[in-house]
């Protein structure tokens, strides 16, 4: 079970989803938390992530309303009234100002949000809100995700132990620079503003950017991290042993929970982690890796359990990053495939590491001593099938 000190969690049906499925969700510290966002990259952003990038701005929040099943996406005014109208309606229920609260939504792009329907949910929504609520949270978010997600550590600070928990949501339209997906990281540790938004930049950066299923970026993705200090500890400034620790673990959790969308990618059977090293600058490797995790030949002979070497020495020479193909090393796990580009393949070994469900594939492309990765899944035909009938 997940708990945070001071914060609340619940899920409801409000009629959106059938057979009575959780969508509608509330986060709540009960007192404000300062609170740091990242939003999606896409230049279409859905009217909760305007209305969340705004208030933001005042590095606080006590409530977070996500809805799943409608995304509330390329709806215009009329849309960014709904998410302002839903938030003012939920901070009303809990007794806070309007801005304190950040709306979000999930689900199929161009509808408008179920007003009516939220509205009357929302009583219960509030009532139901317990320490114990964080995985309703998990489960009411949820949209093709095959389960919930969430993950939870603690670290000492001073005599104190602190908690760090992230929920999250993603299983398809995942690609590097953020994804379909949401994620609330949730602390008790008193940390500054500027602190803590350094440590979410530094952790999402080296966990929910470095996923990919199917290489799309969508309109609603949000990673928020909200601190409401309730452990009393003094707060952590931006450098220091503490500082350090407590981005380690927010990186933690998030990493948790950006390899369980991987895992949960829409029809997914493999997880790969692509490590590129030897480059001259890690923006140089992290090209090369993200590429490779976004071929569609490369994922299909994971999904194959093919070791088919040439696929991914292909991908790595149209990347755009220039390097000697002479002298490449590859490794699938701890079997040399290639040594400087010349086959040292034992198929069936090679074969036997693609059969797992997790698995390493690394390439040196001996230029550097820069390094990045990724964390991509295969593409399969279950993927086709969730995408080609999703809406309909």
């Amino acid at each position: 079970m997940i708990k945070v000190p001071g914060f609340l969690g619940s899920g409801v049906s409000s009629g959106v989803k059938k057979k009575g499925k959780k969508d509608l969700a509330l986060i709540f510290s009960e007192v404000p938390a300062k609170a740091a966002g990242v939003f999606t990259t896409n230049i279409v952003k859905a009217p909760p992530v305007l209305v969340g990038m705004d208030r933001i701005k005042s590095g606080y929040c006590q409530a977070v309303l996500i809805n799943s099943g409608v995304a509330n996406a390329f709806t215009g005014k009329e849309g960014l009234k709904d998410s302002i109208l839903t938030s003012k309606h939920a901070a009303n229920e809990l007794g806070i100002g309007e801005s304190l609260v950040i709306p979000s939504s999930t689900g199929v792009i161009g509808g408008r949000l179920p007003i009516d329907k939220m509205k009357r949910a929302l009583p219960k929504l509030v009532k139901d809100l317990r320490e114990d609520g964080l995985p309703d949270v998990a489960q009411g978010i949820m949209t093709t995700d095959a389960f919930p997600k969430y993950a939870s550590t603690q670290i000492k600070i001073g005599n104190k132990k602190g908690t760090v928990v992230a929920i999250g949501k993603g299983a398809g339209m995942i690609a590097p620079n953020m994804a379909t997906m949401l994620a609330y990281i949730l602390t008790d540790i008193n940390i500054g503003k500027r602190a803590l938004s350094k440590a979410l930049k530094n952790s999402v950066n080296n966990s929910f950017n470095k996923i990919i299923v199917d290489g799309d970026t969508s309109t609603n993705d949000t990673v928020l991290l909200l601190a409401n200090g309730k452990l009393g500890n003094t707060a952590i400034g931006e450098s220091g042993a503490e500082y350090k620790k407590f981005e380690s673990a927010v990186t933690e959790v998030a990493t948790e929970v950006a390899e369980m969308i991987v895992q949960d990618g829409e029809g997914a059977t493999k997880v790969a982690k692509i490590i590129v090293k030897g480059a001259k600058t890690e923006k140089d490797a992290e090209k090369i890796a993200r590429t490779l995790g976004t071929s569609l030949l490369v994922k299909t002979a994971f999904f194959g359990e093919d070791p088919n070497w040439g696929r991914i020495v292909a991908a790595a020479g149209r990347a755009g990053v220039n390097f000697d193909p002479n002298k490449i090393d590859l490794f699938f796990g701890d079997q040399k495939i290639l040594s400087n580009s010349k086959e040292v393949m034992d198929e069936k070994k090679a074969q036997k590491i693609l059969q797992n469900t997790k698995f390493d594939i690394t390439l040196n492309i001996k230029c550097g001593k820069a390094s990045s990765f990724v964390i991509a899944s295969d593409i399969t035909f279950e993927y086709v099938k969730i995408n080609a009938h999703y809406r309909t």
